[in-house]
């Protein structure tokens, strides 16, 4: 036994029974205490990554073989608690340390007497961390041990070293780093950096990019890249690869050699391949930035803008497309944005412009709305993105400026129908040749396979039952993989043929030529808004006022612009631009005693529609109108009253009559009417001469009303 720990046996036979803690131990170093060994002693365990405790396992082994030093000093072997929860966490603070943070409680809860690592740099890389622990450590009268020595965070002198030995654990952390940065850079500044490359392609054996030696892998990522410039965005090309099983040729390995992996992709992959510049021939380094504490959260990972990239070298590998088809696919992606200011991708809905309309008062997008029950219509909701910002009161409904637009785009195509009809015809040729060569390669890819089960197979002895049953399973496999491929095939053909006949070339040329027929019988929505997207810019529109006329400015692809003006529906009558002058004629056509429907009658006969619905005018929107109208109420309820006419009810009490008998006479050409019941008021002429010949026929007829 050690002369350290020597104590006499008939002591501790009598003193097993207390437990460890009543065992009488003694220190081995000067500043280890009585007070120190009443409590446990701890071992801090840490490497930064699972690849470290995979390759540097002796690292990992010294760090336990530190329980030995506590034991060592003092301790008992069963009183000293290893803490290894954080294997695999780095120590520099971005990382949340589960481990360190136990630690921690046990020295706060006076559970430990004394921390040891194998060096400083286990317990913290960075100073808050390091900061906390010698600062808790001194509180609770805990020493810190490593390799090196044991030091009392009490003592001046200790806690200089071990401040000294934070900053130096921290400083080498950002110096290791830096200098693999920079090592890297300058690789990169070679364009020789690559842990990896992207579906495509091959590392060869210097290391650097080169296509898929397999054809039939070039042609389907040449392919990928065509069908995006025709559809323009990453969900349509996915949805046409599921459609017609098209699938993309991984490979597990960096070896070009390796059996490649054919599996359908799924949206993110497709967008990491568009945005990748080294399918542009581009060789690029430091094109995402870290951004936020945790920088080993991947989503804080952002991609920025070529021109900030660390490294771009052009034309330096083989590409699939160039980099100016690069930076449109890059802002097609930007503009298929759902956000505001971005036009978003073209879609299967009946608006013609969403995404294109532009408010030509504040300048934003207008959004496009689909009501219930309603028309759809644009709407510039800018003022409720923006604290203060007054109303616009801009909107139009769809069909409206949509059937303008729909003109002059058609105007703009019409020179150009013979091209477009050889441009369809060279269109739909190219797709159908790429679309049976990719079902043509899957057909010679199972017959390889075939071929390989059948060698295998009969190479082997057939008194193995075992290998022999095994590999004739994957014999019959193949075949009814290359049996499927064969019938995909075959049901390709028979729906289309490669070669277009002079039948279905003269089908093409007629619906091409005639633009308008193919507009309106061809084309999708989709294609509608695909097609305005080539030629328009936006689409900028300016209310007059609150009323119902519209100035539009078409801004086409390459500068030029043309302006028009269009008349739209609006919500309420008011609103129109003729509304007092249309008020003011129907207010005359009523008191010269015209009824609503005859009104409505004359105002359509004139051609004029109403304002809101574009639709004929009814007499229950004139009876409407004049109810709705201060003016119209005013004249109607209460006339002015020029000289020697009377209000019917004034009339018959000066004549000292009943004043349905008075309107009687007047449905009966007995007195002389202005104004008509459906006026509302009666409003009479009677001069004195009139008055008495009135009061004459009253008392003739006996119709005079006792006073």
């Amino acid at each position: 036994m050690s002369n350290a720990l020597q104590v006499d046996e008939r002591d501790l036979a009598s003193e097993s029974s207390l437990g460890s803690h009543s065992i009488t131990r003694i220190a081995t170093h000067p500043k280890v205490r009585e007070s120190h060994l009443k409590r446990r002693g701890s071992v801090y365990v840490r490497q930064s990554t699972m690849t470290q405790i995979r390759d540097h396992q002796e690292s990992t082994a010294r760090q336990y073989a530190m329980k030995d030093r506590v034991v060592n000093l003092g301790w008992m072997a069963n009183d000293v608690l290893v803490v290894d929860d954080d294997l695999g966490v780095s120590g520099s603070g971005n990382a949340t340390r589960t481990g360190f943070r136990r630690l921690l409680k046990l020295i706060t809860d006076g559970e430990i007497g004394i921390v040891a690592g194998l060096e400083m740099s286990r317990l913290a890389r960075n100073s808050k961390d390091w900061s906390d622990l010698f600062e808790v450590c001194a509180i609770f009268d805990t020493l810190i041990a490593d390799e090196d020595g044991v030091f009392d965070p009490q003592d001046p002198n200790d806690r200089l070293v071990l401040g000294l030995k934070g900053i130096i654990s921290e400083l080498e952390l950002h110096t290791m780093k830096v200098r693999m940065e920079r090592g890297k850079l300058n690789k990169a500044q070679r364009g020789e950096m690559f842990l990896d490359v992207p579906v495509g392609y091959v590392l060869d054996e210097h290391g650097l990019p080169q296509f898929d030696p397999d054809d039939s892998a070039k042609r389907v990522m040449a392919q990928f890249f065509s069908l995006f410039e025709r559809m323009g965005t990453v969900y349509s090309v996915w949805h046409y690869m599921f459609e017609h099983d098209i699938k993309l040729p991984f490979r597990a390995r960096k070896n070009k050699l390796h059996t490649i992996d054919w599996r359908h992709p799924n949206v993110n992959t497709l967008q990491e391949i568009i945005k990748h510049p080294l399918y542009a021939g581009a060789y690029a380094y430091g094109r995402r930035k870290k951004y936020g504490k945790n920088t080993a959260n991947t989503g804080d990972n952002k991609l920025l803008p070529p021109e900030q990239w660390k490294v771009l070298i052009k034309d330096r590998h083989p590409a699939y497309i160039t980099w100016e088809q690069y930076l449109r696919n890059q802002e097609r992606l930007k503009q298929n944005y759902q956000k505001a200011g971005f036009s978003g991708p073209a879609r299967n809905g009946a608006a013609l412009l969403g995404g294109l309309v532009k408010c030509g008062k504040c300048g934003g997008h207008m959004s496009l709305v689909y009501p219930q029950n309603a028309n759809a219509y644009y709407s510039c909701n800018s003022h409720t993105r923006k604290l203060g910002s007054p109303s616009c009161c801009a909107s139009i409904r769809t069909c409206i400026l949509d059937d303008l637009v729909t003109g002059k785009v058609l105007e703009v195509l019409s020179p150009a129908g013979v091209e477009l009809s050889l441009r369809v015809i060279e269109d739909e040729r190219q797709r159908r040749q790429e679309l049976e060569q990719l079902y043509v390669d899957k057909v010679s890819k199972a017959q390889y396979a075939v071929d390989l089960s059948q060698r295998r197979y009969q190479h082997v002895d057939p008194a193995n039952r075992l290998v022999a049953a095994k590999l004739e399973k994957e014999w019959e496999s193949a075949l009814s993989e290359m049996k499927t491929a064969k019938d995909s095939l075959a049901e390709l053909r028979s729906r289309q043929s490669t070669v277009i006949d002079a039948e279905e070339r003269q089908q093409l040329t007629a619906s091409a030529s005639s633009i308008v027929q193919l507009w309106n019988t061809r084309a999708t929505n989709k294609d509608k808004k695909e097609l305005c997207r080539l030629l328009l810019e936006c689409v900028e529109m300016r209310v007059q006022g609150q009323s119902e006329y519209v100035d539009v400015k078409l801004l086409w692809q390459g500068g030029f612009e043309s302006c028009h003006q269009i008349v739209r529906t609006i919500g309420t009558i008011k609103q129109w631009d003729r509304y007092d002058e249309l008020m003011d004629r129907i207010l005359k056509m009523l008191l010269e005693g015209m009824l609503p429907r005859q009104i409505a009658a004359t105002l359509n006969e004139e051609g004029m529609l109403s304002p809101q619905r574009r639709a004929p005018i009814t007499s229950t929107m004139i009876r409407s109108m004049v109810l709705k109208h201060p003016k119209c109420q005013e004249q109607l309820y209460a006339p002015e009253l020029r000289e020697h006419e009377w209000r019917a009810e004034d009339l018959a009490k000066e004549l000292k009559m009943r004043l349905e008998r008075l309107q009687q006479w007047a449905v009966n050409d007995l007195v002389k009417v202005i104004q008509r019941p459906h006026s509302r008021v009666w409003v009479m002429w009677a001069d004195p001469a009139e008055l008495e010949r009135l009061r004459v026929l009253a008392s003739e007829r006996g119709h005079k009303v006792e006073s």
